[in-house]
């Protein structure tokens, strides 16, 4: 069933917001740059620099893409002014994402996501970050409102797209995730009617292994996945963050030589990823410690919302249909991408926040449509009485 909620939008909450990432960016460009460097933040002028630097030959895309919007905004709005602009967008498409059901959320669940330091941070700061959690706000607005509520598709699909093209350039291994969801929201009023009330739990779990199966079978029947193609990545990953000598921070005591390694790495490195410096980091420069308890306090949050997504989708077979592809897919990428969050402790805390919309703040809107399904069907049933 989907949901058609009216005049519940609340200003006071798009003023919070708009509040929040105004300081955000302020505290990002006035105390934080104090204590550390805001990594590839960039800058109005950079690009020119870069193609000069690049001489003609081949720069990164994306750096060319980032650099050409901030150069641009920059000429309009400079120095920190432009990412202030993104970052009031970014509260903007936040307050429109959850006006409907915010008072169906927990306030103080939302507002402890909304406010994680690094992620106010990077998303007010010049850079690929936070253009990918801008374009991540506007497709899960989108996949939300088109999954559970009463959302027809309009005009605004364009910019859907756009924001898809953008991840895809920037981040294309989280493109992956942000595609999912938005194809099953895009289809879903025929997946309600056809598919989603003739598969179980128990069925998908079969979808879902059956298809690992066969990719690990023919990746290791038909390819060098394994050996040399895995080894390369290793090598390059672990060059893209060794070459800088200058990062105080990178961590060369990691076993990282083979695919076995790759393997028992992640054993702790997803998790480490996701909280950043260890509790040894964090004792040894102290300047770290805050950013450690903030990062303990994630993974908390995000283990818990998933542990409340996998509830869901026992209790609902229409939730499930959107529900564990989605989980599926972020293992997957996850799981692929956790060398770029393991050799750094900044470069981890800048990483995730390109996550923040669509592993936060997506599960968060799952969880309100559904418990403002479930108000709606009460009230409805009590009428009927």
């Amino acid at each position: 069933m989907k949901i058609s909620i009216f005049g519940s939008s609340s200003t006071g909450l798009l003023v919070r917001l708009i509040a929040a990432h105004i300081f955000g960016t302020l505290f990002a460009y006035t105390v934080y740059t104090r204590f550390t460097q805001l990594g590839d933040r960039y800058e109005s002028n950079d690009l020119a620099t870069y193609l000069e630097k690049i001489g003609g030959g081949e720069g990164l895309t994306s750096t060319i893409f980032t650099l050409a919007v901030y150069t641009n905004l920059g000429s309009v709005l400079p120095n920190f002014l432009s990412p202030m602009l993104l970052s009031i967008f970014i509260a903007i498409f936040t307050w429109f994402a959850f006006r409907d059901v915010y008072t169906h959320l927990s306030h103080k669940l939302f507002w402890t996501c909304n406010l994680f330091p690094h992620f106010l941070i990077w998303s007010g700061t010049a850079s690929k970050e936070q253009l990918v959690i801008l374009s991540g706000m506007v497709i899960i607005n989108f996949a939300a409102k088109r999954s559970f509520a009463a959302k027809n598709l309009s005009i605004s699909l364009i910019f859907v797209v756009l924001a898809m093209l953008v991840i895809l350039l920037i981040r294309p291994n989280y493109f992956v995730i942000y595609f999912v969801i938005f194809s099953t929201a895009l289809i879903s009023p025929w997946l309600h009617r056809i598919v989603s009330r003739r598969l179980s739990v128990g069925v998908w779990i079969f979808i879902f292994s059956l298809l690992t199966s066969g990719v690990i079978a023919y990746l290791a029947l038909a390819s060098r996945f394994f050996n040399e193609d895995v080894i390369d990545f290793m090598d390059r990953v672990q060059t893209s963050f060794h070459a800088y000598s200058s990062a105080g921070s990178n961590r060369y005591d990691i076993q990282w030589e083979n695919f076995y390694d790759f393997l028992y790495n992640s054993l702790w490195g997803i998790p480490q990823g996701f909280i950043g410096p260890t509790l040894i980091e964090g004792i040894s420069k102290p300047v770290q410690f805050p950013a450690f308890l903030e990062g303990v306090l994630y993974l908390s949050i995000l283990v818990y919302l998933f542990y409340k997504l996998l509830q869901l989708s026992i209790k609902s077979r229409i939730l499930r249909l959107h529900i564990l592809p989605y989980i599926y897919v972020c293992f997957a990428i996850i799981f692929v991408s956790y060398p770029f969050l393991i050799f750094n402790p900044g470069s981890a805390l800048r990483y995730k926040q390109s996550m923040h919309p669509i592993l936060i703040f997506y599960p968060l809107l799952i969880l309100a449509y559904y418990r403002a399904n479930n108000l709606i069907k009460t009230k409805i049933k009590k009428t009927s009485d």
